[in-house]
């Protein structure tokens, strides 16, 4: 079973629960954040060396970072929301990137304001 660590008001864990639920494969998301201060452990640092979150944690492996976490996530469950031809690929793999670049800052205030 998979571990998301990350709370679950940020925008950025919320990508990762989006697809978990979509996917529906099972998983335990735990609170993780700096107001739960718990992202400065060295337990937590071993995972992930920017504090933030959301990290997700597959056995031994850590993954930090959303997007590469989307990414992880749809090529191990073989998902057709991450193509596994590459032409076709990057058409989803760009968007992410475009969000990202453009939109994630009025994609997080939304969050924040919610």
């Amino acid at each position: 079973m998979y571990k998301l660590l990350g709370r679950a008001t940020s925008g950025n864990v919320q990508k990762v629960i989006f697809l978990l639920e979509e996917l529906g494969v099972p998983y335990e998301r735990i609170d993780y954040g700096r107001q739960f201060e718990n992202t400065g452990t060295p337990a937590y640092l071993a995972m992930n060396p920017t504090k933030k979150v959301p990290t997700l944690v597959d056995g031994d492996l850590s993954i930090w970072e959303s997007h590469t976490i989307l990414r992880y996530l749809a090529a191990k469950e073989k998902s057709p929301l991450l193509p596994a031809e590459l032409g076709a690929r990057t058409q989803v793999e760009r968007w992410m990137d475009w969000l990202l670049a453009q939109l994630n800052a009025a994609y997080l205030a939304g969050f924040r304001d919610a």
